[in-house]
């Protein structure tokens, strides 16, 4: 990948989008251990997953606005 000449272009749509689901899965698998720590009561562990939750919606956000963008530009 260092070859000369060679310059990683932008990600496409597909890469993005797959991206995004990923992000998107990490969401649904941080409010699960959200929910588990609420049942034991562990509201610092269940603060922190929903914390990581937020932070993937934001890369969710960004990739699909990515996606926007290559298809409106």
């Amino acid at each position: 990948m260092s070859a000369i000449g060679f310059s990683p272009g932008t990600p496409n749509e597909l890469d993005q989008l797959r991206e995004a689901y990923r992000s998107l899965n990490d969401i649904a698998r941080n409010l699960a251990s959200a929910q588990k720590c609420l049942k034991k009561e562990d509201l610092r562990m269940a603060e922190h997953h929903l914390r990581a939750a937020e932070r993937h919606v934001g890369q969710a956000k960004q990739r699909l606005a990515s996606v926007g963008k290559l298809k409106s530009g």
